[in-house]
């Protein structure tokens, strides 16, 4: 395992029946991170080398999230949801570099996609790395991101979101009132939908499921990871019915 970083997923006891592909793809592609699973109950249906970490549904987002956070021992994380899926290899010497960026400098994260963002300065070429421009609309993102533990809870202590959506709409105001900076990662990949590109670093859909935060049933959604989803629907023998596609549900189309 790599020192110091560790991967953590949020999620819900709801969604484990993506668990078996979300948990299968990063064994498959980044067997190399310590794993913890910020979850509302224990479960028995997490991967056995997954530490789970029950916290409070009755609390906010923010207070579950901090809750969660002093449980893990490493410094770095990588924030992640369980319907960040892997499709590819993800490099360890990346993630090193990464990682070992991140402490030198006076940053708090390194996103590790282009999303929500356009321009930024320049950082480092052989990284693919770009400053995420102060001003921007998307300066927090629940995005997969790498981030110095103590900055993210830093600033989820200060703001303190009610809920994921919350999160969105007043994080980026909220980091720059502490003061938190950071970068993205961009190798002149293509992009994917209104706000997100591929990521050759950390090659994983950017949101597999859509409408689950907004009070609906949160669908799959193959109209911008068609190919990649339906793939790994064979590789485990998943039924999208189930839950339905995005690309059906624009088409008329009722479960």
């Amino acid at each position: 395992m790599m020192k110091d970083i560790a991967l953590t997923t949020w999620s819900h006891t709801s969604y484990s029946d993506i668990w078996p592909m979300y948990f299968g793809q990063i064994k498959e592609n980044a067997d190399f991170l310590k794993n913890y699973l910020f979850i509302n109950e224990l479960t028995k249906e997490s991967p056995e080398w997954c530490e789970e970490i029950v916290n409070d549904e009755k609390k906010s987002f923010g207070e579950r999230v901090c809750q969660s956070l002093e449980f893990v021992n490493e410094s770095t994380i990588i924030w992640m949801q369980e319907d960040f899926i892997l499709y590819d290899l993800v490099n360890p010497t990346d993630i090193y570099n990464l990682n070992h960026f991140l402490n030198a400098k006076d940053i708090s994260f390194i996103r590790l996609m282009k999303s929500g963002v356009e321009g930024g300065a320049f950082v480092d070429e052989s990284m693919g790395l770009y400053e995420v421009p102060y001003n921007c609309r998307y300066l927090y993102s629940l995005q997969a991101t790498m981030w110095k533990k103590d900055h993210l809870k830093r600033l989820f202590e200060y703001y303190n979101p009610k809920n994921m959506m919350d999160a969105e709409v007043r994080g980026s105001n909220a980091a720059r009132e502490v003061n938190i900076k950071g970068c993205y990662v961009y190798k002149k990949e293509k992009k994917r939908g209104n706000l997100h590109y591929d990521s050759s670093t950390f090659p994983y859909t950017s949101t597999a499921l859509y409408g689950g935060s907004q009070g609906k049933c949160a669908m799959w959604q193959t109209d911008i990871y068609g190919k990649e989803l339906r793939d790994l629907f064979l590789k485990y023998n998943i039924d999208p019915n189930i839950r339905g596609e995005m690309q059906k549900w624009e088409k008329g189309h009722k479960f």
